[in-house]
């Protein structure tokens, strides 16, 4: 029997042994005779080996040659098994060095003490001690091939394993856990370093999706189905947005030439910057990986980056500034601009469409009759909100582009961008229909033109309607929230902060400006269609005999005396929304001393 023993040995490495089988499966044609007939207990020891060597031999197999999953990854130039896999099959052979070296142990043993005979029952006991390690190892292998897991979901499965094992084996899991744990703080170092993604066979959990727009920085998206388990949603959006940020801070620093990548990372992390990498690539020396200690080191990067653009956007008081830009002409805060501004579109105000450049060249030439600074002006543009090539567009679908410093694109993003322009469009309707029914009365006194009272009536209800709307919009709503925010500025301590602070200012002043209640909303834009009507009406000097200006103006008076009345229909539904107290206030303006309700109800007694 002893002479089987480097048979034995010479299997367990992971090679195979036609004598060893042959004796095992009792094959007839098998009768040298320098071999010793064994046993049944000898035979079923031999067993053991056999299947242990059978276990080896699969894990052996592949760190040699990774033929085992070459059949099932077929590609043209690169096969699919990616850094990830290739760190896995490293990982094992390090993990199982303790098994080649406990089998190089007894072979030296017998080398040095040939007159001492091995006993079969010792030796399996030996190396049967890794056994355990060697059916985990192959089981995560199995899983890996049937699941056809790729990337990001090996490092996950074998975390998960980890996990779950005893102790014994964790030990020698995590050897391979860490190797694949460092292809993933290898490509976020990348990552990190020069915003960029090393990831030549698709296994990182963040994919480049490139902007069409160069204002905007939103290249990095997540891939859920190669995101570890330890990396929650929170940090891999903390990871994406750093990544965000570089590249943002890349394109303004230089847009024109090659971006130096280092001047970026000593300028994004600072004196901090070799503490944060150092942290991050010492992740894989950690004993026992846990997802607690890799959160902390992504939410210390975070922190660096969200203290610089803090301080970027308090430069300068860059952001209050923008915000009051964004008061100023996204909510007609500047009074004095828009008084001219919609003078100049008198004539075309006065129609359901426009011309964008008309628009454009009377926001422009607005600018320069009050002298307002180019800086300021430039910041401005004028699309449509359907069709960025449309000639002729309704003012309702008007888009109001801003261009911000760095790293504001952040907080005034497209979509914010595009719910400014429908605050704008509804504003800038109310106050063009003020205005006009303003200059026609002014006009129309002034020439002495015959007026019967029943206008005279309409025209003050009207007026009075449209200027409280105007009023409660603008300093109930809009001059309330933005006081507001800019008190919850002075306490704001991180860029997230001043984020939420403006996204909560925006969906406020929609809020309370009707946008979210979708019956009210448009509801007021049929009372601004039917005021158009009636400045339509009042300027047509041929409308006395245009029967659809008359049906326009039979309609408008409709508004206040038709049962059931449609402006007291809307005030109920404001009433009854208590989302905040706001609209009300809305309300308690309109029927100040019970005035407009009581003049309301008794035309609609008539």
């Amino acid at each position: 029997m002893d002479c089987l023993i480097p048979d034995i040995l010479f299997t367990l490495l992971g090679h195979k042994s036609e004598i060893l089988q042959c004796i095992v499966d009792n094959d007839s044609n098998f009768t040298d005779d320098e071999y010793i007939i064994l046993n049944t207990e000898d035979k079923q020891l031999l067993k053991c080996f056999l299947h242990l060597a059978e276990e080896y031999q699969k894990l052996n197999t592949v760190i040699v040659s990774f033929n085992r999953l070459q059949s099932i990854y077929k590609e043209s130039e690169f096969n699919r098994q990616g850094l990830y896999f290739e760190a896995f099959v490293n990982g094992m052979l390090i993990a199982l060095k303790p098994y080649r070296d406990c089998i190089n142990d007894i072979e030296k043993n017998l080398s040095n003490n040939k007159e001492n005979k091995c006993l079969l029952a010792e030796t399996l006991r030996k190396v049967e001690q890794h056994k355990p390690l060697i059916v985990a190892v192959n089981n995560i292998l199995d899983q890996i091939e049937l699941s056809q897991l790729h990337g990001g979901q090996i490092l996950n499965l074998i975390h998960e394993i980890v996990s779950m094992e005893f102790l014994d084996n964790k030990i020698q899991l995590s050897l391979i856990f860490n190797q694949c744990l460092q292809v993933l703080i290898s490509q976020l170092n990348t990552f990190f370093a020069h915003g960029v993604i090393f990831d030549p066979h698709s296994e990182f959990f963040i994919e480049s999706k490139y902007s069409k727009s160069s204002k905007e920085f939103k290249q990095f998206s997540l891939l859920p189905s190669l995101m570890p388990s330890f990396v929650p949603l929170s940090t891999a959006s903390k990871i994406t947005r750093i990544g965000d940020v570089i590249k943002s801070l890349q394109h303004s620093n230089d847009q024109s030439s090659l971006i130096n990548y280092k001047d970026i990372s000593i300028q994004l992390y600072g004196h901090k910057k070799d503490e944060l990498f150092s942290d991050l690539l010492n992740l894989v020396n950690v004993p026992l990986f846990t997802k607690n200690e890799f959160v902390r080191v992504i939410d210390k990067f975070y922190s660096v980056v969200d203290e610089y653009m803090l301080k970027a956007s308090f430069n300068n008081d860059s952001f209050s500034y923008h915000m009051k830009l964004v008061r100023d002409f996204y909510l007609l805060g500047n009074g004095e601009f828009y008084k001219h501004f919609l003078n100049k579109m008198c004539s075309l105000s006065l129609k359901s469409e426009h011309s964008l450049r008309a628009v454009k060249v009377a926001f422009i030439n607005t600018a320069q009759d009050i002298k307002m600074h180019k800086s300021v002006n430039q910041v401005f543009g004028f699309s449509s909100l359907e069709d960025e090539e449309a000639d002729e567009i309704t003012w309702t679908k008007i888009k109001v582009t801003f261009e911000t410093k760095w790293p504001l694109q952040f907080i005034f993003t497209s979509s914010v961008q595009k719910n400014y322009s429908k605050l704008f469009a509804f504003l800038s309707r109310i106050k063009r229909v003020q205005t006009n029914m303003h200059n026609i009365w002014i006009e129309k006194k002034s020439k002495s033109y015959e007026i019967n009272a029943h206008s005279v009536q309409l025209k003050t209800k009207l007026s009075f309607l449209i200027d409280t709307l105007y009023s409660y919009l603008q300093l109930d709503v809009i001059e309330d929230e933005y006081f507001l925010l800019l008190e919850k500025l002075t306490n704001a301590n991180d860029f997230q902060t001043i984020k939420h602070i403006h996204d909560i200012f925006q969906t406020n002043i929609m809020r309370d400006s009707f946008l979210f209640m979708e019956e009210v909303y448009l509801g007021f834009n049929r009372i601004l269609d039917m005021c158009e009507n009636y400045c339509r009406y009042m300027t047509d000097i041929t409308a006395a005999l245009n029967p659809q200006y008359k049906q326009c103006f039979e309609e408008l008076n409709l508004l206040f005396t038709k049962k059931p009345n449609k402006l007291v229909t809307l005030i109920n539904i404001i009433r009854e929304i208590h989302v905040t107290p706001k609209p009300n206030q809305f309300i308690v303006r309109l029927n100040y001393n019970n005035w407009f309700l009581q003049v309301i109800s008794s035309d609609s007694q008539k």
